[in-house]
């Protein structure tokens, strides 16, 4: 259990983490910083002052970053200063330029949320690959439900789940190959988009797509001598006690964890993903 935590944000995804914490009880307490609204939201709701925040945030051990990227660099740096361990969801930053910012402080203790690392399928997954050669993996991020007013927000939006799988995996990016991409608008003015890229990695094909032209479905596929196994990374819920559960143990051992912020591996994802977005500009 976390003795006192912070939720930045209060969007869609950061209510369904602030129900996570609460139905399981990982926190004594929750305190929610919305814009410049604060609120203690667990185990009773009050709202309080900044400057009252301010004041207590020593006692405070961990937070979580969900607000819009254009503000991550502003409370990393808080959450640093104070010593806290805390969770960043992705995209980390928007360029090279925050990013060597916050590289500088070798003092922060925080992860950031590839979701998908932290599932019990990734485990199967590297098991499977290690003991074949010749496999084709197709890697699928769908969801016609999703709604972008900006040519490539979607793309944006999703690309760093894909490569934290392959950097992962792979531990490194070879030459991409874009298959794939095509986007039209809606008649409500929303963009509809698909991209498929592909990797060689020696005897090993690797392509993943992105789209909000079909239905719902997030899942690795391996084919192996024409016979196909698939890992739906949606089989277990993210606010179960799987893969979120798994984030925030993490963040609890955070100077033992693997995941814990590394320099190369969150810099290997934003250059790929600029090279990516380029290309498709």
């Amino acid at each position: 259990m976390l003795d006192n935590h912070i939720i930045v944000g209060y969007g869609k995804w950061a209510k369904k983490i602030v129900k996570f914490l609460v139905k399981y009880r990982l926190t004594k307490s929750l305190i929610i910083i919305r814009k410049k609204k604060v609120f203690i939201h667990y185990p009773f709701y009050k709202k309080i002052s900044l400057r009252t925040l301010n004041n207590d945030i020593k006692n405070y051990n961990s937070a979580h970053i969900c607000s819009d990227n254009k503000t991550h660099l502003r409370f990393f740096n808080l959450f640093t200063k104070y010593n806290l361990n805390f969770i960043v969801e992705k995209p980390l930053v928007n360029n090279l330029k925050e990013f060597n910012k916050l590289s500088k402080n070798k003092n922060s203790k925080f992860l950031v949320n590839y979701i998908d690392l932290f599932n019990t399928q990734i485990s199967k997954v590297i098991k499977l690959i290690k003991i074949n050669k010749n496999k084709q993996i197709n890697l699928v991020y769908s969801n016609n439900a999703q709604k972008y007013k900006k040519k490539l927000e979607l793309i944006n939006v999703w690309l760093d789940h894909p490569l934290s799988i392959i950097l992962f995996l792979f531990k490194r990016f070879s030459k991409f190959k874009i298959k794939r991409y095509s986007r039209k608008m809606d008649k409500n003015g929303n963009y509809k988009e698909i991209i498929e890229v592909f990797y060689k990695y020696k005897k090993n094909n690797f392509i993943f797509s992105i789209s909000n032209f079909e239905k719902k479905r997030r899942a690795i596929e391996i084919e192996i001598s024409k016979k196909k196994s698939t890992f739906n990374l949606d089989k277990n819920s993210h606010f179960t006690k799987t893969a979120f559960y798994n984030l925030y143990s993490n963040l609890k051992k955070i100077e033992d964890s693997k995941f814990r912020f590394n320099n190369q591996f969150h810099k290997k994802i934003l250059i790929e993903k600029n090279k990516i977005l380029k290309s498709l500009r």
